[in-house]
């Protein structure tokens, strides 16, 4: 399955929110591809504090520096999950089973893979991405959305892990 970013993806600039529990931080983020398999993460506020710093490598999840109320081992690995499945084509799928869609517009598939069991929702015209949703886990259902039809890269972000009570919102910011 391909990712919400298209491989030609090199930076973008999202306004955004991180909701966990009653907690609200809201502020920039800012996503660099640095080669195929390398893609910093920076969510910072406006006066540019970072909340963390990030990098996806492709066996690799690297935290240059982190709030301390947000470094939290079990939330930094669910937003690693949450960002590589939105950032990075899955390369490691053995199962792939279509299902049902009650929209004629979307396509629905049973994915299965290294990284675990999913529902990806694709735009039957386009074959975007438009939605991930975690079919077993641990730490709960994470609910990705993903909106817009721009071919490099989603307009808005949704992710939801009901959970944990985590909702991270972002809007682009690039015209």
């Amino acid at each position: 399955m391909s990712s919400a970013f298209d491989t030609s993806f090199e930076k973008g600039l999202y306004k955004g929110s991180l909701d966990i529990s009653k907690h609200h931080i809201s502020g920039l983020f800012f996503l660099k591809r640095f080669s195929a398999n390398d893609i910093r993460i920076v969510f910072s506020n406006e006066m540019g504090m970072n909340f963390f710093d990030v990098e996806l490598k492709q066996n690799e999840f690297i935290v240059h520096s982190c709030f301390p109320s947000l470094n939290r081992e079990a939330l930094l690995k669910l937003l690693e999950n949450d960002f590589r499945l939105l950032l990075f084509t899955d390369t490691t799928i053995f199962k792939i089973k279509q299902g049902r869609s009650k929209d004629p517009e979307l396509n629905v598939f049973g994915v299965r893979s290294a990284m675990g069991s999913f529902h990806y929702t694709l735009d039957k015209d386009s074959g975007k991405v438009r939605r991930i949703q975690t079919s077993r886990s641990i730490l709960g259902r994470t609910d990705l959305r993903v909106y817009g039809d721009n071919p490099r890269q989603p307009s808005k972000v949704h992710i939801m892990n009901a959970t944990i009570r985590l909702h991270l919102h972002m809007v682009s910011l690039n015209k």
